[in-house]
């Protein structure tokens, strides 16, 4: 994307706030990015010090210890884990080494002795320990109901609501008339048959609840609109407070800290219930095609209406990144590609011998391309509609719950993949993205932009560069 569209964006964005989807590419401490070049060159990259990442334990939730009905469980205390401080500053171990439960995820998902962003564990069970208090009496609340927009878009304006609520020090809650939530609703707005049998209208129909408390009055959004209460979403306050100390000690570049929340917050959201996780379980057996196994390379090809926001890249681009990363293709426009792969050599040779895709995409054609050019494709065996229809068209044509079932299926097997390749302008990839990175601790593997020349890091493997995610 040019500068000129790059600063369009930032006049629409300061102009139009209220534009709930922007919220999603809100950037820490300025309402727009610098127009400056997004990252590096891939020398300048490979010049730059590794990012620390944080080792986390893996923990399995147990729903026997549940403290109230399909909310997060207890976990056992964190074993010793050779988790090297990222500072020397006071008190910077207490972020390392945590355990967090995956809580609605299956094991697979998560890398064998993966490691997440810092702090994920820590920050994990403090907003578990925010979220279900031991009491209810006495706490303010905030109530988030979602507007029409993308799954991924939902979550990243969440994120900066979640935030808002927890420096004021107020409870975030979906409300009970979430009559705006697209995903919840079908014809004539009637509720979707939730998973389990519920008639529930905010995501609480396919997730766990966000907190074991009920709201009674406060403040409440529709997105970024306020429809109750005083209180205001700014752009200047998109990181809770309370993990300033953690992230001073994660030796992440400040411009990425928002992004770090943006990853912690979806983390905790995201949680499919243990009905969803059932049917989940029965929509991949009557859908998948292929089978899932350690070395999956997997890429989401987002097309559809995102054409009218942010360059398409056409398959051909995608395919091109793919024989480059498994070994079957040369780069032969993009100067010091190395550097690109340096930091995952260590993948590549399982990625090389077992040269088999996971691939996703909103678009029917680039299904039939990628089956008539890749021999060991795995994919969902789904209904793909026109390209160029609307986001909502489709939600009407295919139905909302189909929709949402289909995207944590996709997302999923994304996390289950070893190596991810999608774009960054899109919310649902850096959604992806950021449950890999944490839930799926996968921060130390492979995930790069498409792009027509040089494939593009995600922030963990910026160096402190402008990055194509600067959203």
């Amino acid at each position: 994307m040019d500068r000129g569209r790059q600063g369009l964006r930032c006049l629409a964005f300061a102009a139009a706030l209220c534009l709930a989807y922007i919220a999603g590419y809100l950037q820490g401490g300025a309402l727009c990015p610098q127009l400056a070049t997004w990252a590096r060159s891939p020398q300048d990259l490979a010049e730059t010090s590794a990012i620390p990442l944080a080792r986390e334990e893996e923990s399995v939730q147990s729903d026997d210890v549940a403290p109230v009905d399909d909310s997060p469980g207890t976990t056992q205390p964190p074993m010793p884990i050779d988790d090297k401080p990222m500072r020397s500053g006071k008190g910077c171990s207490q972020y390392e080494g945590v355990s967090f439960p995956l809580d609605g995820w299956p094991e697979e998902v998560r890398a064998k002795e993966g490691v997440s962003i810092y702090g994920t564990g820590w920050a994990q069970r403090r907003l578990r320990e925010h979220q279900f208090p031991g009491s209810c009496a006495g706490k303010s609340f905030v109530e988030h109901g979602m507007f029409r927009s993308g799954i991924g878009s939902n979550f990243h304006i969440s994120a900066a609501v979640l935030a808002m609520a927890l420096n004021e020090g107020s409870i975030y809650l979906w409300p009970e008339d979430d009559t705006e939530n697209p995903w919840t609703h079908g014809d004539k707005k009637s509720l979707v048959d939730c998973p389990g049998g519920k008639a529930v209208s905010s995501y609480q129909c396919y997730l766990k609840p966000p907190s074991s408390c009920k709201g009674s009055g406060g403040s409440r959004f529709t997105g970024v609109k306020r429809e109750r209460g005083k209180l205001e979403l700014k752009s200047t306050e998109l990181i809770p407070r309370m993990f300033k100390e953690l992230l001073k000690c994660s030796g992440y570049h400040s411009r990425y800290w928002v992004k770090w929340w943006r990853a912690q917050a979806v983390a905790f959201l995201l949680r499919p219930s243990d009905a969803t996780r059932e049917e989940l379980a029965a929509f991949r057996r009557q859908s998948l095609v292929g089978t899932m196994q350690a070395g999956v390379l997997g890429s989401y090809v987002r097309h559809g209406d995102k054409y009218y926001e942010a360059t398409e890249y056409p398959f051909q681009d995608y395919l091109q990144i793919f024989g480059w990363i498994l070994g079957t293709a040369e780069v032969k426009r993009c100067a010091g590609s190395e550097a690109l792969l340096a930091p995952f050599q260590w993948q590549l040779p399982k990625l090389r011998s077992v040269r088999r895709l996971y691939l996703g995409s909103d678009d029917a054609n680039v299904l039939q391309e990628a089956l008539s050019s890749f021999r060991n494709l795995i994919y969902m065996n789904v209904s793909r509609l026109s390209k160029r229809m609307s986001l909502m068209k489709v939600q009407r044509r295919l139905g909302p719950k189909q929709m949402v079932m289909e995207s944590l299926l996709n997302l999923q097997l994304l996390m289950e993949s070893d190596a991810f390749v999608c774009t960054w302008s899109s919310n649902w990839c850096r959604l992806v993205d950021e449950m890999r990175l944490t839930v799926g601790m996968k921060a130390e593997h492979l995930s790069l932009e498409v792009n027509k020349h040089c494939p593009r890091f995600n922030w963990v493997h910026g160096g402190g560069a402008d990055t194509p995610d600067f959203r």
